[in-house]
């Protein structure tokens, strides 16, 4: 959740997006007061979480996100170890309440972070009215901790909006992102840290599969807006790129057109996915959680290659939409192509099996028939495993999911996942669907085992 490295560029980008917002303005009023001077710390915990709060609103910063990328703490930082967090939003509140009873007692609207939260709420302020005191502990650490649900109101009030939604664009994108990430945001917040459970006995091979393999599990679901940056500018955008603190510069940099560079920069700020692919996220959610795993969600422009080395992942979507997936092209056989000069898309077969074709073309029409690769390996340590889903479309990579957590499994791969020395599987499978609409029906037309 590094905002200033994925916005493309330094905080002029930033706060050209938020000039005019009104909320903004506040808070650059807020750390400009008497009462912030001395407390840096406060400043740009203020400026980062209200960023994130105006421009990324589906986002839900934790403490780990605010000790690295605010408060320079080392990657092996760990809540429980450590409470810098929870302490400095304890002052923060602290400061807030004090502003507002004095330099700040005639603002038209009030900054509160709720207990429990680390998201600030912009709401009118009423005459005479206080905000409501915040119970220390002992400590110095605010009495709730934000793992347990915030019992504050959300309370919105009218501004000046940033300039991007002039654009209907943008502004449907931001509609889309903000949708699907309440929804993943409500399932995390709902049923994280509940005690791990025994698998049931009537869940399928590859559910209990999952249930048995140590560590928790992170559901990394695609970035469309890279997909659409790719088909602007007509060209892949490789890992190296994706995570450079620059991107999307160069991308910018290869149309003239203004209109395209700024709506190029504009993708890259908002989180946006497929709904489709949200709703596998979610199913996997479910469905792992009722066999007792402990599931996160993840943006791929949030991970880094750290955490792919520990625990177990799923990535969704192929190299032009999570081009994390590009760590392991080499592990497997059937490897989706996005040839964007000729228009094609494609899975090349590496090693074709007796009867099996070098290629397989996607074919986009009315009734779409694609291909979808699931694959798992090792992750980049090999202490756990990284489960691929790769498909023509989002309705595909949709569909596999479903056949994967719910359908029945080929009998050959049902009596693999009881293997205790598996390291990779790969399915390859056909489909065919109407546009929009997902099928769980697949022809199997390949499969590896080793």
């Amino acid at each position: 959740m590094e905002l200033k490295n994925q916005m493309g560029g330094p905080d002029q980008m930033e706060e050209a997006l938020l000039d005019g917002d009104t909320r903004w303005e506040l808070v650059r009023r807020i750390i400009a007061s008497e009462g912030f001077q001395r407390a840096s710390q406060l400043r740009e915990i203020l400026k980062y979480t209200t960023k994130l709060a105006i421009l990324r609103p589906h986002e839900i910063p934790g403490e780990f996100e605010i000790a690295r990328n605010v408060l320079g703490r080392r990657v092996d930082f760990n809540p429980a170890n450590d409470n810098i967090v929870r302490a400095q939003f304890s002052h923060l509140r602290r400061k807030l309440e004090h502003y507002f009873d004095t330099e700040g007692n005639e603002e038209p609207v009030v900054l509160i972070i709720p207990k429990g939260s680390y998201i600030p709420v912009f709401a009118p302020h009423q005459a005479g009215a206080h905000l409501p005191a915040i119970p220390e502990s002992s400590s110095g650490e605010s009495a709730d901790s934000p793992s347990e649900a915030a019992s504050s109101p959300s309370v919105q009030v009218r501004h000046s909006p940033p300039k991007w939604r002039n654009w209907r664009f943008g502004g449907l994108l931001l509609l889309n992102s903000a949708f699907i990430f309440s929804t993943l945001s409500f399932l995390l917040i709902h049923f994280s840290g509940r005690p791990k459970q025994e698998a049931a006995p009537d869940i399928n091979p590859f559910v209990q599969f999952l249930s048995r393999s140590e560590g928790d599990l992170t559901i990394v679901v695609p970035d469309t807006s890279l997909v659409m940056i790719q088909d602007i500018v007509g060209a892949n955008i490789p890992l190296s790129d994706y995570i450079s603190k620059d991107f999307p510069q160069r991308q910018v940099a290869m149309t003239k057109d203004p209109k395209m560079q700024r709506l190029i920069s504009s993708l890259n700020v908002y989180r946006t996915t497929s709904v489709n692919e949200a709703l596998i996220a979610v199913d996997f959610f479910e469905t792992l959680k009722r066999a007792g795993v402990h599931v996160t969600i993840r943006y791929p422009h949030d991970l880094h290659v750290q955490d792919l080395n520990e625990g177990n992942s799923v990535l969704i979507g192929g190299p032009n939409s999570n081009p994390w997936v590009t760590l392991f092209t080499d592990r497997i056989n059937f490897r989706h192509v996005d040839d964007y000069a000729r228009g094609l898309h494609l899975f090349e077969n590496v090693s074709p099996a007796p009867g099996e074709q070098p290629r397989y073309i996607n074919i986009y029409s009315n009734q779409t028939m694609g291909y979808v690769d699931v694959a798992l390996t090792q992750n980049l340590s090999q202490s756990g495993y990284v489960l691929l889903i790769n498909g023509a479309d989002m309705q595909a990579n949709e569909s596999a999911a479903r056949f994967l957590l719910h359908g029945r499994l080929p009998a050959e791969i049902s009596s693999l996942l009881n293997r205790k020395d598996l390291r990779y599987f790969e399915l390859f499978l056909r489909s065919k669907h109407i546009v929009g609409e997902a099928d769980s029906a697949f022809e199997l037309v390949a499969f590896r085992i080793r």
